[in-house]
């Protein structure tokens, strides 16, 4: 299983689809920090107070960004990994791989960690841009060391997370399907829809609510699937929000793996 991931591996830092995805990764924050700043230079306050009562949002919202499955991070590893993981089917040669003795099981897993490897890299070229350069330009406000290490190591962690799942999701369809254009465009859809359904859903029922004279608890929003992301607050940090969010994508990327597997270990692929 080793020599899969390292042949897959060396395949795909070869790739120029990787390395402009990996480039776009860093640029991302980079990007979001130069549009706060001109919006601050539009405001006259490039020195002044507009920046220090912005600084921790927009670290905030840095951080905040990575841990959701629809973050710019996830969204280009979801496409690198399922293009470039996706051609030995495409190209017809999975069967030929599966000739040299390799079970099923090893191709299916290498694929995953492979998968998760690239997620993993990009998701740490946007953690490091954002601390790199939105931390020392808008920095922590008022934070202490401690929850200023907390936010960070608690931000990636949540991100990994959500890497799990996003992954896990291309490789089911990956090995389900094993068809190139369902494998990058179903987990797109996912990724991307299903939080904004689960949002439309919400609004709703707010709405009906709202027609019967009630209002809904906030506090209820936390052991909502999708909804306790956008509710994360890294410079606040809600054991609850943490706790649901990592036990909902658990939940979930068991599902996908264990689905993906078994569905490709039964699939004829003659």
């Amino acid at each position: 299983m080793i020599n899969i991931i390292k042949v897959e591996l060396y395949r795909i830092k070869k790739s120029v689809l990787f390395w402009v995805m990996f480039g776009l990764s860093a640029a991302i924050p980079l990007l979001d920090i130069l549009l706060t700043l001109v919006v601050s230079a539009i405001a006259g306050d490039v020195s002044g107070g507009m920046l220090d009562m912005l600084g921790l949002d927009v670290t905030s919202s840095l951080l905040q960004q990575m841990t959701t499955v629809a973050s710019d991070a996830m969204l280009l590893s979801l496409i690198t990994s399922a293009v470039l993981l996706s051609r030995e089917f495409a190209d017809g040669t999975m069967r030929n791989v599966m000739l040299a003795n390799k079970s099923r099981a090893q191709l299916y897993f290498s694929y995953l960690i492979t998968a998760l490897i690239i997620a993993a890299t990009y998701l740490s070229m946007f953690f490091i841009t954002s601390l790199l350069f939105g931390a020392t330009i808008f920095g922590f406000g008022s934070l202490s060391a401690g929850d200023i290490i907390s936010a960070c190591l608690c931000s990636f962690a949540l991100g990994l997370i959500a890497v799990m799942f996003v992954q896990t999701c291309v490789c089911m369809f990956l090995f389900g399907v094993r068809k190139q254009w369902a494998t990058i465009l179903f987990p797109l859809l996912i990724c991307i829809f299903v939080p904004s359904i689960v949002q439309s859903i919400l609004i709703i029922v707010e709405m009906v609510l709202t027609m019967q004279g009630k209002v809904m608890q906030t506090g209820s929003l936390r052991w909502i699937p999708f909804i306790n992301m956008s509710q994360y607050n890294p410079a606040n940090i809600d054991g609850v929000i943490v706790g649901m969010n990592i036990l909902y994508m658990c939940v979930f990327t068991a599902v996908f793996a264990v689905s993906g597997y078994f569905t490709f270990k039964k699939a004829d692929l003659k």
